[in-house]
């Protein structure tokens, strides 16, 4: 079984070799195909941490992809709701940080929501916004002084997993260049954030939970009891009961306790 490192570049390579991202490399000197593969040889192997991400987001991409913000977050979305397990940023201001929610429903953000599905690089353009965007997110663009942003990620389907990445402060002029650029990064960030998850792997594999037990799981690591959970499901309080001694079943558990702890 391949690695998630031996993916990426792969992955990488198979993009490079698009006619798309050709043709996008070799007519910008600031986007060439040499940066792109400089970077490429700069990306860390072996044990990763986050500080060896942020180490390659802001020298050897930036200058592939010039950029002055960048968020990248990997988590896991069930029953419309998105909740993050990893996330980092450079450059924002910390006041944007901390207003950063660890889960939230997909309705309150439409580009995220748009992003989850097309699958598909996007750019948020605060005077020229999409359809998409909300009144929300348009004003935390301004409030932040954002910019102008490109966003892009990756998504597995089979585990509901994904990595999203986000630039603030690009350029706005040339936006099949960045969305192209996008798409040979996107698989990369990935990898590395894939690889994070693997050293500080959790005992608890939900991939053995089905989606409606994963989706207890969600409304259970937000503090909800029981009888709240039977209402927004539209079930009883003794169905739940049973969802949830399926639950422990499967993870090898025996109690709520155990199971937020894990995943917390």
């Amino acid at each position: 079984m391949r690695d998630p490192w031996t993916c990426s570049r792969m992955n990488a390579a198979s993009v490079l070799r698009s006619d798309e991202a050709e043709r996008v490399l070799a007519d910008r000197s600031d986007r060439n195909l040499k940066a792109w593969i400089e970077a490429l040889n700069a990306v860390p192997s072996g044990s990763m941490t986050e500080a060896d991400i942020l180490s390659w987001v802001e020298g050897p991409l930036r200058r592939f992809f010039p950029f002055q913000r960048f968020l990248g977050g990997y988590g896991r979305l069930s029953g419309g709701r998105i909740r993050m397990r990893n996330l980092l940023t450079s450059g924002h201001q910390p006041d944007f940080v901390a207003s950063l929610e660890d889960a939230f429903d997909l309705t309150l953000r439409g580009c995220f929501a748009w992003w989850v599905q097309n699958r598909a690089a996007f750019i948020l353009d605060p005077e020229h916004p999409p359809a998409f965007a909300t009144d929300r997110e348009l004003e935390e663009i301004r409030h932040f002084s954002l910019g102008v942003i490109a966003a892009h990620g990756v998504i597995d389907p089979f585990a509901n997993t994904g990595t999203y990445i986000s630039f603030s402060g690009v350029t706005a002029d040339d936006p099949v260049n960045t969305r192209a650029s996008l798409n040979l990064i996107a698989p990369v960030l990935h990898a590395l954030f894939l690889a994070t998850e693997q050293v500080a792997k959790s005992p608890i594999d939900l991939a053995r939970l089905t989606d409606r037990q994963r989706q207890l799981v969600d409304l259970a690591l937000i503090g909800l009891p029981d009888k709240t959970i039977a209402s927004r499901l539209g079930i009883s309080e003794h169905t739940v009961g049973n969802h949830f001694r399926g639950i422990y079943d499967r993870l090898g558990i025996s109690k709520r306790s155990q199971l937020i702890a894990a995943l917390k």
